[in-house]
């Protein structure tokens, strides 16, 4: 009916599919999750090979931490069929703001004897039912926040993959950035990589995959590129660097009792706990091309100091054909370097207006705002810092002390970004901003013009415990191409995935 011991696990969407003799199924996302109540779905098939072990399926779910684990009522597997039957339990109960684990379980055939077995998501472990599964495989389960007054409900849908991420070679994934370059494909830039058993082991700054896409579904097929301009190959089975390693950026001297003004060192990793590295801040397709427009910061990571810099600010014109960067301009370099740019100059988010204009996001978490910037659309604009405007609340003025925040009412902002969502239902423009440090909280904004108004939209905390790593759930970011009119699609860096391995994972909440 459901599950065999004898597992064969294949890819389906955002979904896990268990493949036996007889029957099979796999279990889905809740749906129509709110404070208390909640769908639990799965898809199920029966043979009908066994008069004595008849197909019985049903549902077990548990609050996170809880040691008693629920279920639903056993039911019977609709029989003699080679289709799948889509089934659901509505439950009830729930506590408000909780994070909540369910799987699918089942017996039935000839090959899966009761008591069964249950499954939660793609490539997670398989559980005995009434027992809780290893709470380090996020992937074990399905998991979701229930809504509370503040917050609307966000339901885990799994971890983007690569083709090269396997079991016995996992791959852990820092911040991820992806964008469509055409009506099928997308790429995907992450942050620093650590790849279990690989060649190489580990990479700072940037991996890069590419892949086909499709909205309302988690991808899990990407192809890992070589380093550009190497051409793009399918099967590669490692990671490589993606955008170029800085050169010559620089830390400011540590002051001593005999030497208060030390002169700045050089960031490299010789230096003590520090690295380059260029980090993206944003993609967006190039209106009328299917190349990508990427701007990324060259930053100085500093690990035992409590700032790091970033010290210019870059774009280039980037070719998923060819795997190449075609042109690249810096148009924001400190001065002195190793004090970084202004918060103003720290661009990312880009978007075209289609009004002959190229749109900026930056976030300054020192004064809780988020400010917009504009440029020509014309590329041979874009290296050139005197060509910038910054929005002030009434204009574009040339000058980014005097900008002004584009939303009002948050609190905190620890990060923000900025994609286009124009043609999915009615959205135009949506941010998603991290409002806590290190616990997961998020709110979304839309808007129809680039400036705003900004409105305030649901906000959410991922369905995460968030622990360990230092700074917890972080990189918040949405994505255009797999969000849907009803459903916003948004990826956070989960620390305590994989048992503290840690991968991005994806999750949507209603809008």
């Amino acid at each position: 009916m459901a599950l065999n011991a004898r597992v064969r696990v294949a890819a389906l969407s955002s979904l896990v599919l268990i493949v036996t003799a007889g029957c099979d199924g796999w279990s889905g996302p809740p749906s129509a999750v709110g404070g208390t109540t909640a769908t639990l779905s799965a898809q199920t098939r029966c043979l009908a090979q066994s008069t004595t072990n008849p197909c019985t399926y049903w549902f077990q779910y548990w609050a996170d931490g809880a040691t008693t684990v629920t279920s639903t009522p056993q039911r019977a597997a609709n029989v003699n069929t080679n289709g799948f039957v889509t089934v659901t339990e509505a439950i009830t109960g729930l506590t408000p703001g909780t994070l909540y684990h369910s799987q699918f379980c089942g017996f039935g055939d000839d090959n899966v004897a009761a008591p069964g077995l249950c499954v939660g998501q793609q490539g997670g472990a398989v559980s005995s039912p009434g027992a809780q599964p290893d709470t380090g495989d996020y992937n074990s389960t399905q998991r979701f926040r229930t809504a509370d007054a503040g917050t609307a409900a966000t339901v885990d849908l799994g971890r983007p993959l690569s083709t090269a991420d396997t079991a016995d070679r996992p791959i852990s994934r820092d911040a991820g950035f992806s964008a469509a370059y055409s009506g099928s494909n997308a790429l995907w830039i992450f942050g620093d990589t650590v790849h279990r058993n690989g060649s190489p082991p580990w990479l700072l700054g940037t991996t890069a995959a590419a892949g086909a896409y499709t909205r309302g579904s988690v991808p899990t097929t990407l192809q890992e590129l070589p380093t550009p301009p190497a051409a793009p190959t399918p099967g590669r089975t490692g990671i490589a660097q993606f955008l170029p390693p800085p050169q010559g950026l620089l830390l400011p001297g540590i002051p001593t009792a005999q030497n208060p003004n030390p002169p700045p060192v050089a960031c490299t990793p010789e230096a003590g706990s520090s690295y380059p590295a260029s980090w993206t801040s944003g993609m967006t397709r190039i209106p009328g091309t299917e190349r990508l427009l990427i701007v990324y910061h060259q930053i100085c990571v500093a690990t035992t100091r409590d700032s790091w810099p970033v010290e210019r600010v870059t774009l280039t014109d980037y070719d998923p054909a060819t795997n190449r960067f075609l042109s690249t301009v810096t148009p924001f370099t400190a001065s002195p370097l190793q004090n970084g740019v202004p918060a103003g100059q720290q661009l990312g988010s880009p978007v075209f207006g289609g009004d002959g204009f190229l749109y900026f996001y930056a976030h300054d978490f020192a004064t809780a705002r988020v400010l917009a910037a504009r440029v020509s659309a014309t590329p041979s604009t874009w290296g050139n810092a005197a060509n910038y405007g910054w929005w002030n609340g009434t204009t574009w003025t040339g000058t980014p002390a005097t900008a002004t925040t584009v939303i009002i009412g948050a609190p905190e902002i620890w990060s923000a970004h900025v994609m286009d969502f124009t043609g999915v239902g009615t959205h135009r423009l949506a941010m998603i901003v991290q409002t806590t440090f290190g616990t997961g909280g998020y709110r979304v904004y839309e808007a129809t013009s680039p400036q705003g108004p900004w409105t305030a939209g649901p906000s959410g905390r991922v369905p995460d415990t968030c622990p360990g790593g230092g700074f917890g759930c972080y990189a918040f970011t949405a994505h255009a191409e797999l969000s849907t009119a009803d459903r916003f699609w948004l990826s956070w860096y989960s620390p305590g995935d994989r048992n503290g391995f840690a991968h991005l994972r994806l999750a949507a909440i209603p809008w």
